[in-house]
């Protein structure tokens, strides 16, 4: 029934695409988390970007990921369970609209020292300047079903991108995101827009982006993902966020051997075990072909960064990825994203 392609809206103009008529897609929602319940829905009458934690739903789905002749490779989904798919390990859960910021208010909120308190809401500067267990020990003071964006989440986020819109290249499919700007810029940047998808107006390269409702999911800030860990070239995943720590593979499962080397993506690894991961097998792409975002690398016990900075450029995007820092790194360009884990939880309800 798919027979056009989707239109992604720039500033308040129209967009459209054929999967907002299916599942999981059209169920891609705002909502609102208070107190770890998700209470308020975007279109009530107490729903607030800026009062309350604001959250994107990942509806539960199903997939399946196989490695065909050659080196094919083939991606689906499903929104029911079906014979030869699997749940997708970070479907079901809620993922920050926006990039954690902090906020003086104690509504909701728990304090973090030298941080202000940590949420996702509209027209702040993001945090900076703090590691990946930082982040992570904030976010867990929210309480126990909190976490920050973590791998098998932004693996689910990337293949809905990628089922929808069938390209790699997702600047030249939505927009390049704040990727040429001078400094990072405040969270809201897509709130005047009246369609999930798309850029704001002004001129691309310097406007917020989103993609179904989830803003800046590449440039301004550099975001740490949780729940993966690098050393050397071996790829370690984690799918329980009990167990999410940096420089360990204990409670981790070996996933195969990703590039050690720097530039732009040409291929992916496989991995059997977990065929929702992306990692980067081989370098040597171009910002026009293959999959046009850059991946970094270094040696020893490395950490997972995503979507690139406010001056990445073209190198950034939806796929891009460091694996070349160290998990104790903390920079003025890198920031976060809450996660919300509600296990069986349903709107109003705990």
């Amino acid at each position: 029934n798919i027979t056009t392609n989707p239109s992604p809206a720039v500033g308040a103009g129209a967009g459209s695409s054929p999967f907002d008529s299916y599942s999981p897609w059209k169920d891609m929602e705002e909502y609102n988390i208070i107190e770890q319940v998700v209470k308020y829905k975007r279109g009530d009458a107490d729903f607030s970007r800026t009062g309350h934690n604001t959250v994107v739903y990942i509806p539960v789905f199903y997939y399946r990921i196989t490695q065909g002749n050659y080196g094919l490779r083939y991606f689906y989904i499903s929104d029911t369970e079906i014979e030869g798919f699997t749940r997708h390990p970070g479907s079901g859960k809620y993922v920050g609209r926006y990039n954690t910021v902090a906020t003086d208010s104690t509504s909701q909120r728990v304090a973090v020292p030298g941080a202000g308190y940590h949420t996702s809401i509209s027209g702040q500067p993001p945090i900076t300047s703090k590691t990946r267990a930082e982040f992570r020990e904030a976010a867990k003071s929210k309480g126990d079903k909190w976490g920050i964006y973590d791998y098998v989440t932004w693996c689910a986020v990337w293949l809905l991108y990628l089922v929808e819109f069938a390209d790699w290249d997702s600047q030249a499919k939505i927009g390049q995101g704040i990727v040429s700007a001078s400094a990072v810029q405040k969270t809201g940047g897509t709130d005047t827009m009246s369609y999930h998808t798309g850029r704001a107006a002004g001129t691309d390269g310097q406007t917020a982006v989103q993609y179904r409702h989830i803003e800046d999911p590449w440039g301004n800030v550099g975001e740490w993902i949780d729940g993966i860990n690098f050393n050397d070239g071996t790829v370690y995943v984690c799918t329980d966020p009990a167990k999410y720590a940096d420089d360990t593979a204990t409670g981790y499962t070996n996933i195969g051997t990703k590039a050690q080397s720097y530039g732009y993506i040409k291929s992916l690894g496989f991995s059997p075990d977990a065929p929702y991961a992306f990692f980067p097998e081989a370098i040597g792409g171009s910002d026009s072909t293959y999959i046009p975002d850059r991946c970094y690398y270094n040696s020893g016990w490395r950490v997972l960064l995503v979507g690139g900075t406010w001056g990445d450029g073209l190198g950034a995007g939806l796929f891009a990825c460091s694996m070349g820092h160290a998990p104790s790194i903390a920079r003025s360009s890198l920031g976060a994203r809450l996660l919300f884990h509600p296990g069986s939880w349903r709107v109003g309800t705990a």
